[in-house]
This record gives C-alpha cells, sequence and structure tokens, in this order.
C-alpha cells in the first residue's frame, strides 16, 4: 500500500457530519452574526488594529473568518473556556452567552474548516523511565534510570514530547556506559570479583514496630532490597546495626531476627533478652559489637540473577514479663505507643562476594537472551547470530535484517576473541543497547513530499502504541500482528488496546502521563514547615505518594468514567494517613479502600499529594492552587506572570497579621495585577479550608480569624468551597474531559498539540461521551485518530533544522 495515501479521518473524524450537527444544534443558538456581534462587544475594544492586545485584532474580521482563521480562534476559545477573556475589571458576558459562542466557534471549525490531519514528530529518543523498561523486558535487568541517565526536559509536566528530548555527545556516552554495565549484568560473570555493596536502611519515619506492607505475615517491622547476584557461590551478609540507645531497652525482651532469600529462610537468630540487656547495660560498646558479631558475615549461597533479601523480626509479645509497664522508659519518660521499645533495622545491610563461585545459573536475564547454546565451537557462530537476530528484532522493534547483523556480528566476534561465547554475546548486547535502532523511534516517509501527511506502517503503529500504553517498546503479539499487516484493522486495534490495558505494564498510564499531567509525581519539592506543621513526616509524604497513585489507578484502570477523578467518594488510606484526614476505623500500615464521607474531600480536590503540591511550605496559594486549577482541570493555562515580577504577600512589620486572603485582595488592588489574579485566585481561595498538608481547618493559624473560602470567579458565578468549585467545573460535561484527552493526546503522539489538533480532540471527546466518558473509550478515540496513526512530512525548513540538530 502507498503510505502517501490519506487515511481519510481515521475512525473518529466519521463522527462528523449530520451526527455533528444534531449533537451542537441545542447549543448553537444565534445565528452567525449574531455570535459575531458578541466578539463586536467585548472584545474589539482591545483587540483592533489599533491596540492589538496580543498580537491580535478582529477588525476587517467576520463570521467567516472563523474557518479560514482556525488558529486564532482556537486560541481564543481556550480563553473564552477558562474566562480568561474578557479580563476582569472589564464589561463580561453572561455564561450562557460565552457557552454559546464557544459552541459556534468549535462547530464551525470542526465542520468548515481544511486542516491537516497529523502533525510530524521528530526522531524521539527513549526517555530515561522508557529506556529502563525496555531494558527489564529485553534482558530481565532492572536498573534505577537516574543512577544512568540524566533528568529530562518536560513539556507540560510531561517527560516524552520528541522535541525536548535533546542528545548531546556526553549524554550518548552514558547511554554506551549504561549498556556495557547492563549486558555484564545480564550475562553474569563465571568468576566474578569479590564486591560488597550496601542497602541503605529504612528512613527513620518508618514506623517498624508493626508489621510492614509487603512483608511475610507474622513478621514485624525490618527492611527488603533486591540485588543482582553476578554468579552462583557463597555470599556473606551483615546486619550493621539492630538496636541502640544508651540504655539499649530494644534489648529488653528476646526477639526473633530472620533473613529470607526469595520468601525462603536462610538465617535465624535471636536478639535480646534479660541477660543480654545486663550484660550491654554492664560493659557497653564492647558488648555490642559482640552481639552483633552473631549478624554480620551471614554465610548463604545464592544462584545468580535477581534475588529479593528481607530482614525481618518475628512477630510476638513486646515484654518477657508482665514486669514492666508497656511505653514505660524509666530514663526517658514515656514512648509513644511504645515506640524503640524493640530491635529494628536501623543500620544499612551489607552483601559481600561471591566467594568460591562456581560458574552463572540460567538466570531470567539469560534465559531471555540465550535462546540457543551452541554444542561444539563450530556451532558457536550460527548460535550467535540467531541471538543477534531475536534480540535486534525486540530492540529495534520491527525484523532485524541482515544488514543489522552485518553491524551487529563484529562486536561479538571481538568479544569472542578476547574471552569466549559469552564474553562475544556479553559485547553483541552491549552493541544492541547502545544502538540508535534501539534508543531512538524514527517514523520515515517513505518518499512523501515536504508537508505531505503518509499513514504510519504497522511496526510504527505498534511502537507507537506499545509506547502510549505500557511506555515500552511491543511486544512479541504485536510483532506478529505488525509482521501480518493486521493493525490497520479497527477491530485487531480495538481488541489490542483491550488486552494491552488490562495488562499490569498499563499502569505506566498513572506513574508516566496521569501523575506527571497532575503535577503530583515529585513532591518532595515542597518542604513544610516544621514549626508550623510538626505533624509533617516524610512517611506522610510517602502516603500522599500511595493515595493518588491508588486513586489515580482505581479510576483510569478500572475503566471508569473519568469525571470520577473530581467526585469519586472512595479514596484509599492507611492508618496513619486516615487520622491524617479525621477519619476513623482504619488500623494498620496497609492501604485499602474507604468510602469518603466528607464531600468537600472527595476527588482529586481533596488529596494531600494536590494540596501540599500547590502550596509553598510555609503556607497556601490560592495562585498556585487556582493556576492548577485552571491549567490542569480545564486546561486553560493563564498567562505567565512578567519577567521580573515578583509578589511579596508578607505582612508588614508591625501590622496585624492577616489571612492569605487578605494578603491577596491587597495584591489584587492593582489593576494590572487583577488582570490575570482576578481570574486565577478565585479558584484557589475556594480550596482554602485546606492547609498545606492537606487537613481541614477554619481558622487562618497565622491572623487567628475565620477562613473565608466564598468567592466570585470571572465567570460570575459565586463559589463558597471545594464542593460548590466541583460543581463549577463539571457545568459543561466535556470540560474536564477535553482537558484530560488534550494531555493524554499530547502524550500519545509525543508532540505538543497543535490548533489543527483540537477538533479531533473534541471528536474524541463526543466518541467517549456515548460511553459515559470511560477511559477505554478515550484511548480507542485517539488510537484511532489521524492524529495518532499518520505522520506529517515537515516542511523544507523544518528538514534543515532537524538535519542540523542531528548532527
Amino acid at each position: 500500500m502507498d503510505r502517501r495515501l490519506i487515511l481519510g479521518a481515521a475512525g473518529v473524524l466519521a463522527v462528523g457530519g449530520a451526527a455533528l450537527v444534531a449533537y451542537r444544534a441545542d447549543l448553537l443558538g444565534p445565528s452567525p452574526e449574531e455570535q459575531w456581534a458578541l466578539i463586536e462587544t467585548y472584545c474589539v475594544d482591545c483587540h483592533n488594529d489599533a491596540e492589538a492586545a496580543g498580537g491580535l485584532a478582529f477588525e476587517g474580521m467576520g463570521p467567516a473568518s472563523v474557518a479560514h482563521e482556525p488558529q486564532v480562534f482556537e486560541a481564543a476559545i481556550r480563553k473564552l473556556r477558562g474566562r480568561l477573556m474578557p479580563p476582569p475589571g472589564n464589561p463580561q458576558p453572561d455564561q450562557e452567552r460565552v457557552d454559546s459562542l464557544v459552541a459556534w466557534l468549535e462547530h464551525t471549525i470542526d465542520e468548515e474548516a481544511e486542516l491537516p490531519h497529523a502533525g510530524h514528530v521528530p526522531i524521539q529518543r527513549l526517555n530515561r523511565v522508557e529506556y529502563a523498561a525496555a531494558i527489564k523486558d529485553l534482558v530481565g535487568v532492572e536498573i534505577d534510570p537516574a543512577e544512568y541517565l540524566p533528568a529530562e526536559i518536560e513539556v507540560d509536566g510531561l517527560d516524552k514530547i520528541a522535541a525536548a528530548l535533546s542528545v548531546s555527545p556526553a549524554f550518548l556516552e552514558q547511554y554506551v556506559t549504561a549498556a556495557r554495565h547492563i549486558a555484564r549484568l545480564a550475562i553474569g560473570e563465571v568468576q566474578p570479583k569479590v564486591s560488597k555493596v550496601s542497602f541503605p536502611e529504612p528512613p527513620p519515619e518508618e514506623d517498624q514496630d508493626d508489621y510492614v506492607d509487603g512483608m511475610p505475615l507474622g513478621t514485624r517491622g525490618g527492611m527488603r532490597f533486591t540485588h543482582n547476584f553476578p554468579a552462583d557461590g557463597e555470599y556473606r551478609f551483615t546486619m550493621t546495626e539492630l538496636f541502640e540507645g544508651q540504655y539499649a531497652r530494644a534489648l529488653e525482651s528476646e526477639q526473633t531476627v530472620v533473613m529470607l532469600l526469595d520468601r525462603t529462610e536462610v538465617f535465624r537468630g535471636t536478639l535480646g533478652g534479660r541477660e543480654e540487656l545486663n550484660y550491654y547495660n554492664r560493659v557497653g560498646a564492647p558488648a555490642k559489637a559482640e552481639i552483633m558479631e552473631r549478624f554480620a558475615n551471614i554465610p548463604v549461597q545464592v544462584k545468580a540473577g535477581v534475588h529479593e533479601i528481607a530482614v525481618t523480626f518475628i512477630e510476638r509479645s513486646r515484654a518477657a514479663t508482665e514486669d514492666h509497664i508497656f511505653g514505660f522508659q524509666p530514663y526517658g519518660g514515656f514512648s509513644y505507643n511504645g515506640k524503640m521499645r524493640v530491635p529494628k533495622v536501623l543500620g544499612p545491610i551489607e552483601v559481600e562476594g561471591p566467594f568460591n563461585a562456581t560458574g552463572v545459573s540460567r538466570t531470567a536475564s539469560r534465559e531471555k537472551i540465550f535462546i540457543c547454546t551452541p554444542e561444539s565451537p563450530a556451532a558457536e557462530r550460527g548460535c550467535a547470530e540467531r541471538i543477534a537476530t531475536s534480540l535486534a528484532t525486540r530492540a529495534f522493534r520491527r525484523p532485524a535484517g541482515a544488514d543489522d547483523l552485518q553491524r551487529l556480528m563484529p562486536f561479538y566476534e571481538n568479544g569472542r576473541a578476547a574471552g569466549g561465547f559469552d564474553t562475544g554475546i556479553e559485547q553483541l548486547v552491549t552493541a544492541v543497547l547502545a544502538s540508535p535502532d534501539f534508543l531512538y523511534r524514527a517514523i520515515t516517509p517513505d518518499g512523501a513530499d515536504s508537508g505531505e501527511a503518509f499513514a504510519l506502517d504497522d511496526f510504527e503503529l505498534a511502537s507507537r502504541l506499545a509506547f502510549f500504553l505500557w511506555n515500552q517498546g511491543p511486544d512479541q503479539e504485536l510483532l506478529d500482528l505488525a509482521s501480518a499487516g493486521r493493525l490497520g484493522d479497527s477491530d485487531v486495534l480495538d481488541a489490542q488496546v483491550d488486552r494491552m490495558l488490562a495488562d499490569p505494564r498499563a499502569r505506566s498510564l498513572v506513574t508516566g502521563f496521569a501523575l506527571h499531567w497532575l503535577n503530583v509525581d515529585d513532591l518532595s519539592s515542597v518542604v513544610p514547615d516544621d514549626n508550623l506543621f510538626p505533624e509533617f513526616t516524610d512517611a506522610l509524604r510517602d502516603d500522599f505518594a500511595e493515595e493518588i497513585e491508588l486513586f489515580v489507578t482505581s479510576v483510569l484502570l478500572d475503566d471508569r468514567d473519568v469525571r470520577d477523578l473530581l467526585t469519586a467518594d472512595w479514596t484509599f488510606v492507611n492508618e496513619r494517613l486516615a487520622r491524617h484526614y479525621g477519619m476513623g476505623g482504619v488500623l494498620g500500615p496497609q492501604f485499602r479502600r474507604v468510602a469518603v464521607a466528607n464531600d468537600a474531600r472527595r476527588g482529586l480536590l481533596g488529596k494531600g499529594a494536590v494540596l501540599l503540591r500547590t502550596s509553598y511550605g510555609d503556607r497556601t496559594s490560592p495562585v498556585l492552587r487556582g493556576a492548577w486549577v485552571l491549567d490542569k482541570l480545564m486546561n486553560t493555562p493563564p498567562t505567565p506572570p512578567p519577567p521580573g515580577v515578583e509578589t511579596n504577600l508578607d505582612t508588614p512589620e508591625g501590622e496585624k497579621p492577616k489571612t492569605v486572603r487578605e494578603r491577596l485582595e491587597r495584591h489584587r488592588r492593582d489593576p494590572n495585577c487583577k488582570a490575570c489574579h482576578g481570574v486565577i485566585d478565585p479558584y484557589g481561595i475556594a480550596l482554602e479550608n485546606f492547609s498545606v498538608t492537606g487537613q481541614w481547618r477554619d481558622v487562618d493559624p497565622v491572623a487567628d480569624e475565620r477562613i473565608d473560602a466564598a468567592t466570585e470567579l470571572s465567570s460570575g458565578q459565586i463559589v463558597t468551597g471545594p464542593i460548590e468549585l466541583r460543581q463549577v467545573l463539571l457545568r459543561r460535561p466535556d470540560q474536564f474531559v477535553q482537558a484530560l484527552t488534550s494531555k493524554l493526546m499530547m502524550y500519545a503522539l509525543g508532540r505538543e498539540l497543535e490548533y489543527f489538533d483540537m477538533p479531533q480532540v473534541r471528536a474524541v471527546v463526543r466518541g467517549a461521551a456515548r460511553s459515559d466518558y470511560k477511559f477505554a473509550s478515550i484511548v480507542k478515540g485517539i488510537v484511532s485518530s489521524d492524529a495518532f496513526r499518520m505522520q506529517a512530512v515537515p516542511h523544507t525548513d523544518t528538514n534543515e533544522i532537524t538535519a542540523r540538530a542531528a548532527e
């Protein structure tokens, strides 16, 4: 098939025509001339030939201009949807008229404008998350990409936009270094050097007095980690710190320490008891060293490969007798709930080895790589070629050909000459992982002319689909369908979307897309003031992160109406987080789904992760929260502040402390500030009852005054808190859905959306409305769109720029 053929508005654009007119008929209302009169009444005073505010003038335009200038009017639609225009302080049309104008503009562009079918995505480097996922899939090695590669440049919170994934010689060197290390881990070493690694202790805030989630049942506290053991042999484990304190109250009762390898016990020892406590109290530090000798250099036979190590304690009574009052420390007062009364893993675990290595077992990594084993030296070359073909096909996301083997086999030959068959394969793996065919995704025009759009071939479509839904390359089923040329079939593609969304790898849509889009992927960027928020700990921050991930997963991957992200009357908490929120009846460290009785805490607006991320360390920020609502939930981001603008909301020295709202209102008295803050601030003020750490409060603690969260939005609507704000966001059923769909399509394509993409976004939303905006229907709409299934060839000047960047 000629790849230059246009797909003809594949899938979602077929929703147009009479069905579209019927859908919009009740919203279009006044005639085009009456709609344009609204623009002349409220917009031309600023957007005229003389002033041209924002570089835009409507003079000389009319209703017919909408279809001929879609780029201009798509920008206007976004401003109107967020009520960013007309600016606060100017005469305002009522919301019904604005809705009618927006519907008419969108309908006119969708029906009458001649727009490109697709945009251009330049050559796209794997970001470090995609790289790590691909490495695990290809060779079974799990890495922390932050150890090898620098952070990506984010665009609108997303880290997979092709134009931002720049490359430098130093960056490429990091990829080559990583490839060498990963290949060594994957192949293993027959006679590796003895080395020692140390695994950090749990954070101080982690509660080890009770069961730790993920540990074997019947245990208390401890830590666990995974380690890639390079060869079969003896490894020696050392527990460096199990108790501390001048009086070592943790030794008061005897405890049983166990170490498990892949959930199988490999060591058991006792610690503490009256005799050991008395000995320590008499002798001090030398006694501690003698006690800890029992937990040093513990020999364990381990097979090569990745294994989980856990060190924990058998759950038992905390005291040997009833002589002690629970929680009482004669030299330190009372401890909360008996904290620090029992031994804990307080220091790192050291792993040294291998000693007496006996070779390399058939590890999971070798299973993926060695699809054959040569029975004689003469068979080695043929086996190596089979390995190279299999590995390159999966790594390059297309069938590997003779040219690929010609490039790869010299690396095998050099390694084979230096150290044997395994060394040759290790060099071959390094070459594959450092190859541009693995590190980059590119869509080739195959003869199309500048500016034309063409359909992706099946392998390119398989890659785009896999990186969208799984953040990694296509699996064998997708590659087989691509080889058979069947991915162009809409039914086949829909079936693949269903299969892939049901796969655990679809979790990347939460971690790679949703948390980044909502800007809650890095909660460590806000550090609450210890004096103002003494209840806040790093463990509570981790709880916020766990809650938001579980909650978003429950909506998206359970295929619910995506508006549940705003309205859901459930969340996920453990005892610590429930106590922080003022919720009762939740016991233990495990997270579980619970009903939300307080309507103010429903959905995203009541989540600690969102409220923390949109605050400063010492105060809430209606500006940050308002901008977050406009940008993330409405897709109408406010205009960035002018360069050099600094806003100091501190109360002047000598004045009575004022509420955050009073300080903002003083700031908004400046007309230059009100133009933007009159739109932004009210959305954030509606959330002012939530503190920096997400707790509900009725009084501003600094001003000691009652919080007033009632405010008027730029649309004239009155809201008195998060409940009414949520109702405003859902007033137009497609408003939030379109915001999510726009960002999801951007994530899927790996490029920023342009004005000509918006009709396709709206078509996806209209199609999803028929299934109550279920997440899977949105995904299928995106995958069926021309924007996803096609690529535009850049114009000549763009080609020249891309070529210079590649050099």
